[in-house]
């Protein structure tokens, strides 16, 4: 009996110590199960970087799809805003000046702003007027007679008559404004400041210096750039000399040259500060570009390769000319446009008539007789049409897609539309 006691008793330590094991393995199942970390799906980092440079990546595209869209978007017609009857417009000047028209005449000037309406004028007598404009400064000087008249936005503010014959004149942003007078023996070129002070005087003569065909003055009114030919034996070398006369050029030497570039077999009719410290000089088989911040030295040089430039234009950012197109079957004429370092970023074909072209900083604009032609500077065409009133000019207004067009006794403006609803003028 005894025994038996003792087997269920060691039977019971064993069933006790069976159920402890299993007790002991079901708690650490239980601890290792209330250690695991549940984990619910997601984006990793690399995903959301790759997400990222994708979203960047489409709006780049959608940027240049549609700037590439605004900028050789071709619209098919205008609709007229307003029209006035003006006099004397077929003999009358017009230019751009602080987002409106200067509209200059032997008789005087008027400044007609975005609806066609004068919002002053000024009289004078000037056999041939000629007008500069930088900025919100012009000057008016009669070619070959001896008055000189200054204007900004709000009317005249000085006006004098020299003592020589003007024949090129020029003009800075703050109304600094250069002219060339030709003398009995010798030239000048003199500067003056907006109330026309006279600020300097450079005498120039045919044996040492040679003709000043051309000057442009910079922005600040203080680089002065001149292109002089000279007759010499039997050739007729060009001379482009740059002067300053801030205090970069006083340091310098007595007559402020800071450099010259000699041309034997280039004539250069045309030079313009397209900036401050940029220079193009149009010659008769090349395009020079100069950069001047202090002395000036050769950025570009573009050549014709024989083409001859019926016209030339230029802004802060490219220049370019229209010649006669060699392949007619394209057009009659055919326009190139360059980049200041003298890439030639664009070209296109031209088969109307034009008797002016000019480039604003946005586009390229061709006028004549009847015909009017609107280039982005990309070289794709933004407008074209022919009117049936002969247009003297035409000149983009403060409103935008409109422009000023000058016919023979009445200024319209016009508003450019994608469909083709133009009024017939």
């Amino acid at each position: 009996m005894a025994k038996e006691i003792e087997e269920k008793k060691n039977r019971r330590k064993l069933f006790a110590h069976v159920k402890t094991k299993r007790t002991a393995k079901r708690e650490q199942i239980d601890d290792e199960n209330s250690n695991v970390i549940e984990v619910t799906p997601g984006i990793s980092a690399r995903v959301k970087v790759l997400i990222v440079i994708l979203v960047i990546l489409i709006a780049a595209v959608v940027i240049v799809s549609v700037r590439r869209y605004i900028n050789t978007r071709e619209y098919q017609g205008y609709n007229v805003v307003s029209s006035v009857e003006t006099n004397g417009d077929n003999i009358a000047d017009y230019i751009m000046f602080s987002d409106n028209v200067l509209k200059v005449t032997k008789d005087g000037v008027a400044y007609i702003d975005a609806t066609g309406n004068t919002v002053w004028d000024c009289s004078y007598a000037m056999k041939m007027p000629q007008a500069v404009v930088n900025g919100d400064y012009a000057a008016v000087a009669d070619m070959n007679g001896r008055d000189v008249y200054v204007f900004n936005k709000s009317g005249k503010v000085s006006n004098q008559t020299l003592n020589y014959d003007i024949t090129n004149i020029d003009i800075a942003s703050q109304g600094v404004y250069v002219v060339i007078l030709s003398g009995e023996n010798e030239n000048y070129i003199n500067a003056y400041d907006k109330d026309s002070k006279e600020i300097y005087e450079m005498k120039t003569s045919i044996e040492n210096s040679g003709y000043p065909l051309d000057i442009a003055v910079s922005d600040d009114g203080q680089k002065l750039f001149t292109s002089y030919v000279k007759v010499d034996g039997t050739t007729v070398p060009d001379y482009l000399a740059a002067y300053n006369f801030g205090s970069v050029g006083q340091n310098e030497n007595a007559d402020r040259l800071m450099g010259g570039f000699t041309f034997d077999d280039t004539i250069f009719p045309y030079v313009d500060f397209i900036d401050n410290d940029t220079i193009a000089c149009f010659g008769d088989d090349r395009i020079v570009i100069y950069s001047m911040n202090e002395k000036p030295s050769e950025k570009a040089e573009i050549s014709l390769d024989g083409r001859e430039m019926l016209g030339v234009f230029a802004n802060s950012h490219y220049v370019g000319y229209i010649s006669a197109n060699a392949d007619t079957t394209a057009g009659r004429y055919h326009i190139y446009i360059y980049d200041t370092n003298g890439k030639l970023t664009a070209e296109a074909d031209y088969n109307n008539t034009f008797s002016k072209i000019y480039a604003t900083e946005d586009e390229l604009i061709i006028a004549g007789e009847f015909d009017c032609s609107i280039y982005y500077l990309n070289g794709a065409k933004k407008f074209s049409t022919t009117f049936r009133k002969n247009l003297i000019d035409i000149v983009p207004s403060g409103n935008k897609l409109e422009y000023i067009a000058i016919f023979e006794n009445e200024t319209t403006i016009i508003k450019l539309t994608m469909k083709n609803e133009k009024e017939n003028k």
